[in-house]
């Protein structure tokens, strides 16, 4: 198999996720890409990153501290995988795709609908593919969800009733989460559940939102969260930071095809955590996939019993997963999975790097194309400019730019 020679650009905490979706890739047999450099400005993590790529694929990449110095010294690297923090997604990818790079970029593309259309600027001018790192609908149970959708199990949609609560006044990973000109974490972790529900559903059209910033101080708790990822950097993160982006969205979405969406994101939830995400149609209703998790998803059609796990497979007996999704999760069809978090996340973005190496070698063109991700920072943002205005934002408002009252400090920060 053809291996596409890549690097990976941020080694904190996500570039070490990444990581282990290239030692998930090569375990599966159907590595394409092969990591042959790593880079960050602060050249210790990118060491970091070095040892750990040695033990973990058998080989060691080249260390760098600029992409511009790797492109001169490894100048066969046909692409390059960006893990840096969330506000610089779309500097280093408009420079990477001006370096001829193919790209692979975490989401969000950016914090502002300028600054993806700046990306996707770059990339025409480029030629050169555009894939953003939106792996949870590539759950196998996610893939089921969309199937039985798709295949009329709970007929017209109606309504998706989704939300979540907890965190407190904790720092939640890293303290650029709770700044809204850097990060935001109603932004940062916002951008993978819009991206679900409109792979369920389809293009949401219109946002009425309200926001608020409960919890203006923040603390450093016992973990920094999301499994072990980011321990290395713990003795960084300060006792407490002042924050001052939203941490509570409360959300109705209208959708093209007429169904109705509530969205409920808070970040400041103390006491008992929630979480829900139900579709209702005109036959039925289902609880849907929490990606990474393996729980299963469970239909009730109206005058039957809940349908769950395995069950649910006989409602669609053509849906199959791809080969590689099986490979890493079992079997081409399932209702459920176990393992530990890790596993799956590796396994997800795992994913992602497979269809990089396709799209580089074959001209395949992404699932989630830099169009898909500014559309969905375009629902997060109408949200936020909802709020501020008080009044119902369309998306094509705001991937226009005919209004950005809520973006345009965090433009005028990063100079775009």
């Amino acid at each position: 198999m053809v291996q596409v020679p890549i690097a990976i650009v941020g080694c904190g905490g996500m570039g070490g996720r990444h990581l282990r979706a290239l030692g998930a890739l090569q375990e599966s047999g159907m590595s394409n890409v092969d990591l042959v450099a790593v880079c960050d400005t602060r050249e210790e993590n990118a060491i970091f990153m070095a040892d750990n790529a040695e033990q973990m694929l058998g080989k060691r990449p080249k260390v760098f501290i600029s992409m511009a110095d790797m492109k001169k010294n490894l100048p066969d690297i046909e692409a390059v995988s960006i893990t840096t923090d969330s506000g610089s997604h779309h500097l280093v990818a408009e420079m990477a795709f001006d370096l001829g790079y193919h790209v692979l970029t975490e989401k969000p593309l950016s914090l502002t609908i300028r600054g993806c259309n700046r990306v996707l600027e770059a990339a025409r001018r480029s030629g050169k593919v555009l894939s953003v790192a939106e792996q949870e609908r590539r759950d196998p149970i996610c893939r089921l969800n969309k199937a039985l959708i798709d295949a009329g199990v709970i007929g017209n949609p109606y309504a998706f009733l989704h939300g979540s609560a907890g965190n407190g006044n904790d720092i939640i990973v890293w303290p650029w989460r709770h700044y809204k000109n850097v990060g935001g974490i109603f932004v940062d972790a916002g951008v993978h559940e819009v991206d679900k529900m409109m792979y369920y559903l389809g293009d949401i059209v219109e946002v009425f939102a309200v926001s608020k910033i409960w919890e203006p101080k923040r603390y450093k708790s016992d973990n920094l969260g999301v499994s072990n990822f980011y321990e290395h950097w713990y003795d960084e993160v300060p006792d407490s930071i002042d924050a001052d982006a939203e941490d509570m969205v409360v959300s109705t979405l209208k959708y093209e095809n007429g169904a109705v969406g509530q969205w409920t994101a808070l970040y400041a939830g103390h006491g008992e955590k929630m979480n829900y995400s139900m579709i209702y149609g005109s036959k039925g209703s289902m609880r849907t996939a929490r990606s990474r998790s393996g729980r299963p998803l469970s239909v009730t059609i109206d005058g039957a019993d809940e349908i769950e796990g395995d069950a649910v497979l006989e409602l669609v007996p053509e849906f199959h997963l791809d080969e590689l999704s099986a490979r890493l999760f079992g079997k081409d069809r399932l209702g459920s999975y176990s393992g530990p978090f890790e596993d799956a996340d590796r396994f997800l973005v795992a994913l992602e790097y497979y269809e990089l190496g396709q799209c580089v070698t074959d001209d395949v063109e992404p699932e989630v194309t830099g169009y898909v991700g500014r559309k969905d920072l375009a629902v997060c943002s109408a949200a936020l400019e909802s709020s501020v205005l008080g009044r119902p934002v369309t998306i094509d408002e705001i991937e226009n730019e005919e209004t950005s009252n809520y973006e345009s400090s965090i433009n005028a920060h990063w100079k775009i």
